[in-house]
């Protein structure tokens, strides 16, 4: 066999093989969970509010996932994710006051996916909408929905699907009583995920 003939063998098999990976379809589920980089609250926008500081002790979002994947690396992804959010906020006026800050949500995110052709460790970017529930103090009036963009990893061993993650989510803005803490209308948050 000559050399141009095994080198088009050679080319011809990962062709092969790269396009039946792209022709990969079917359902999975699992779980993602990560941390927001983008505090949930924000001091208030008004001038002549009460001087804010807003200490964060704990912050972390973890929920079911679910996709379903079509053939030429596209898919559609459904997330329920809980995040959890405390905070410390100190007002500083003629008194300083200092409460703790108790905020959670249900994020609903709703995705389109599509991964790269590349075999083993794929890279991916998403798009899509969201719908979230919070629960915050009765001064912040929430939106929400809201858009989602995201990119990252993924790595497939068998069956199992490994991912990481990067999401920005930009929500509309939300308003709150001045002097008071209001939600932050953009979220960013680092996801881990394994999918079966």
């Amino acid at each position: 066999m000559t050399r141009i003939s095994r080198h088009s063998l050679l080319l011809l098999f990962f062709t092969g093989s790269l396009f039946a990976q792209h022709l990969d379809f079917g359902f999975g589920a699992g779980v993602k969970g990560g941390f927001p980089f983008i505090n949930f609250l924000e001091p208030p926008s008004s001038p002549n509010a009460t001087i804010y500081t807003i200490q964060k002790s704990s912050d972390y979002i973890v929920g079911p996932v679910a996709e379903v994947r079509i053939p030429f690396g596209f898919a559609v992804e459904v997330n329920a994710l809980y995040r959890n959010s405390d905070y410390r906020v100190t007002m500083s006026n003629i008194v300083t006051t200092t409460s703790d800050v108790h905020a959670h949500s249900w994020e609903f995110p709703y995705l389109a996916k599509f991964r790269f052709p590349i075999p083993l460790l794929k890279p991916f970017v998403s798009a899509g909408g969201v719908y979230r529930t919070v629960s915050v103090p009765g001064y912040v009036t929430p939106t929400h929905n809201g858009v989602v963009l995201g990119g990252g990893m993924e790595l497939r061993i068998s069956r199992l699907r490994l991912s990481a993650e990067a999401r920005w989510l930009h929500f509309g803005g939300s308003s709150s009583s001045d002097p008071y803490p209001k939600l932050d209308s953009n979220q960013g948050e680092v996801l881990l995920g394994i999918i079966f």
